[in-house]
């Protein structure tokens, strides 16, 4: 299937993405829309286009799925964002966090509390962001993940390796079963 999820250690999760120039395209929106069905494919709550194999700086969000989880319900978020920055973060919380580029591995490492976010949308046009505490978390590992930054990053040398060997010994596993 074309846009399979991309396994760490897949080379376009450690590049730092390409800015996206071609606003208001079909090729723009049909990337989001491939991106969101994948993501809902995977259940996952957060999506960044190297993830599939898209080399461009586009992430898409939707919460809904974790509505449960988040204490102050921002139930159904759904959010497309192009050419995010972080341009303000304050605060610090544990987040314990999963991703679909390293199936099985949950981690907790430390995120900003709040983060406020400038992008684009699909037509170009800016957008100004602040959230808090999960989305928060969510636009930071989205963020990161077009910046070429691994959410292991965060843990210490020690603990990263840990984690590293336990997820190559099951992504092997994923292969040889033929899932990846």
């Amino acid at each position: 299937m074309a846009y399979e999820i991309r396994l760490w250690p897949d080379k376009i999760l450690k590049q730092k993405m390409k800015e996206v120039d071609f606003f208001g395209t079909d090729k723009l929106k049909d990337y989001v829309d491939i991106m969101f069905s994948r993501m809902y494919e995977l259940e996952g709550v957060g999506l960044a286009a190297n993830q599939i194999g898209i080399p461009y700086r586009i992430i898409v969000i939707d919460t809904s799925a974790r509505e449960e989880e988040t204490e102050n319900k921002e139930e159904g978020v759904k959010i497309v964002l192009v050419n995010p920055e972080i341009v303000h973060k304050e605060g610090q919380i544990e987040s314990t966090e999963g991703c679909l580029s390293f199936p099985g591995v949950q981690i907790t490492i430390p995120r900003a509390k709040r983060v406020i976010v400038k992008a684009k949308d699909v037509e170009g046009k800016d957008i100004e962001l602040d959230a808090e505490d999960f989305l928060a978390v969510v636009l930071q590992h989205e963020i990161d993940h077009i910046n070429g930054i691994p959410f292991i990053k965060y843990l210490s040398p020690v603990k990263k390796r840990m984690v590293l060997d336990k997820y190559m010994k099951k992504r092997k596993e994923l292969v040889k079963a033929g899932g990846q």
